[in-house]
């Protein structure tokens, strides 16, 4: 397992049959790449950003053993290195990081060597 930093670029997959006034914007930033995680995490100023629909909850238990339930939006879609994918997010609160988990990186076809 590792964890690095990567740019992505995110777009709303929607946005293709919205009008153009309801259409989110696309967004360029850093994300941390954490193979141990699994999930794409946006913070909620990217979600209103990119102007997801939530398409559901989670529940998660937290390292510091708080219960949290979470918005799931999407779809996105993920370009990293010239490469895309179209995953569901999960919606986390204001200033924190982008985290690019395992399932979408798989969804690119990279291989890791150890």
């Amino acid at each position: 397992m590792g964890v690095f930093i990567v740019e992505v670029g995110l777009r709303n997959w929607q946005n293709r049959f919205l009008a153009a006034e309801e259409q989110g914007e696309d967004v360029v930033c850093d994300a941390i790449v954490d193979t141990g995680a699994t999930e794409l995490r946006l913070p909620a100023e990217v979600v209103e950003r990119l102007k997801l629909i939530e398409i559901g909850q989670i529940n998660a238990l937290l390292a510091d053993g708080g219960e949290h339930t979470y918005r799931i939006v999407g779809i996105v879609e993920v370009e990293v290195q010239g490469r895309m994918c179209r995953v569901q997010a999960i919606e986390t609160p204001r200033g924190s990081a982008v985290l690019l988990g395992g399932v979408p990186v798989g969804g690119y076809g990279l291989a890791y060597i150890a």
